[in-house]
């Protein structure tokens, strides 16, 4: 399964703040039955010809990862929480709402392709999986 949230935060100093990203990856993916490979990586880095800074963080997970992308300038952020184990998406939708301050949100909901040693004809173009677009207020699976 694989969340991705795009938002704008209504207080982006609250998170174009290293500390708060990090410590939100060390501690939230146990708060959703997850179990972290190694700490949390956090870096501010600027765009390369236009000093825009960005704020990336990555926590590698035994299920997959969670990835958080925050571009101050336009208080922009992406989320993604991927993982091959089931989780309450409208759950982690609504808390990283909050948790972020987002005033403006659009979320999808992909399912995981199911893992398949010999894939058919034509690889996982013809494989059985969903995409889907999640309204903000009823992110559910399909």
């Amino acid at each position: 399964m694989h969340l991705i949230i795009q938002g704008i935060t209504a207080e982006p100093q609250r998170v174009h703040n290293l500390k708060f990203i990090y410590e939100l990856l060390d501690s939230y993916p146990a708060q959703i039955g997850m179990h972290k490979v190694s700490p949390p990586q956090v870096s501010q880095y600027q765009i390369p010809n236009t000093h825009q800074p960005i704020v990336s963080g990555f926590v590698l997970l035994a299920e997959s990862h969670i990835s958080i992308h925050f571009f101050p300038r336009r208080s922009y952020l992406n989320i993604d929480v991927f993982s091959c184990k089931e989780f309450e998406p409208q759950k982690v939708l609504q808390d990283l709402k909050q948790r972020f301050r987002l005033k403006e949100v659009k979320t999808y909901l992909l399912e995981r392709p199911p893992s398949t040693l010999s894939l058919p004809e034509g690889g996982f173009a013809n494989a059985p999986h969903s995409r889907r677009f999640c309204e903000s207020a009823s992110c559910s699976r399909g």
